[in-house]
């Protein structure tokens, strides 16, 4: 079943065999066919709707799985909050870039519409939320889906709720500025100054954040 979802022959939203049929075609017991399911579901592979229309139904595996498997690996191997940044470093311009390169201006206004967000909030958790959604919509507007997946997933590790210093005033206003001069490269379609300002932001945030970061991710 999962490889029947994975390779598409169900596509999204397509409704699964029931029970009684998988147990049929299978040969194995209601209960074993009942856990197998479980699993599909857990994986994101599946969704159970109830109603007029109820039953199980295939769906295209979202961002949520990486950004889960990504979120357990971190925490369950206490990577270190300096080799998160230097994956960020890694990938955020290049992200950039291709957001500078590929993007649409549906995603632009998108982009846009999360900056102006990001520039309106003043509490602390609203300007982690539109800031991870500004990032979110720069992965989607790269239009490389692992690259993007990846790359949003990482974002709720580089925030720790519980160091007050990750969100201080003097930290957002230095992301709003660099927002700003990173949306006018991808509005502009200029990847190299898209790469080069990204890469500054980061490092400048590492700067500012590594000195009071745990050593490890407890998110």
């Amino acid at each position: 079943m999962r490889e029947q979802i994975l390779s598409g022959q169900f596509s999204t939203g397509q409704l699964l065999p029931n029970e009684r049929e998988l147990v049929e075609q299978s040969g194995l017991s209601r209960g074993s066919v009942r856990e197998a399911m479980l699993i599909l579901e857990t994986q994101g592979l599946i969704s159970t709707t109830v109603g007029r229309n109820q039953g199980r139904r295939a769906i295209v595996p979202g961002n949520n799985v990486v950004r889960e498997s990504i979120n357990i690996f971190v925490r369950g191997r206490q990577i270190p909050f300096r080799s998160l940044m230097e994956t960020l470093e890694a990938f955020a311009p290049t992200v950039c870039a291709l957001a500078a390169a590929n993007r649409s201006e549906k995603d632009l206004m998108a982009l846009d519409e999360c900056r102006e967000r990001l520039k309106i909030t003043l509490g602390a958790k609203k300007f982690v939320k539109a800031n991870f959604e500004w990032h979110a919509a720069l992965g989607r507007a790269s239009h490389n889906p692992l690259l993007g997946a990846i790359y949003e997933s990482l974002g709720p590790n580089m925030v720790d709720p519980h160091v007050a210093g990750f969100t201080s005033k003097d930290v957002r206003t230095a992301t709003r500025f660099a927002v700003d001069r990173i949306h006018e490269s991808i509005a502009q379609k200029d990847t190299e100054a898209a790469q080069r300002r990204m890469l500054s932001h980061v490092q400048a945030y590492r700067r500012m954040i590594e000195p009071i970061a745990p050593r490890t991710v407890s998110l």
